[in-house]
């Protein structure tokens, strides 16, 4: 079951991890902070931040924290139609 606040554009980001054939959590627990997905066969977590973005101290030491606790790559999506999202996937999901 979705969460009552699952965006328009989280559920962008969950029809494209799932054409991408990515398995995925939607409000996974990482400790002390949830995040909005988590992909765990590539330890990677991503947040939907919306056209905005969030990125404020908050964010920044949540990101820092779930480094150093050993994700390996956090993904901020901040586009909102779908194609320009799954676009902003493939990018960031393949950069090294």
């Amino acid at each position: 079951m979705l969460p009552r606040d699952f965006t328009i554009q989280e559920q962008k980001v969950e029809e494209i991890l799932s054409e991408l054939g990515y398995r995925y959590e939607v409000q996974y627990d990482c400790g002390k902070y949830t995040v909005d997905f988590f992909l765990p066969e590539i330890n990677t977590v991503i947040e939907v931040d919306g056209i905005y973005g969030h990125f404020k101290k908050a964010d920044k030491e949540r990101d820092n924290w779930l480094l150093h606790m050993g994700i390996g790559k956090i993904i901020h999506i901040n586009k909102t139609g779908k194609t320009k999202i799954k676009l902003q996937l493939e990018q960031l999901i393949c950069q090294e």
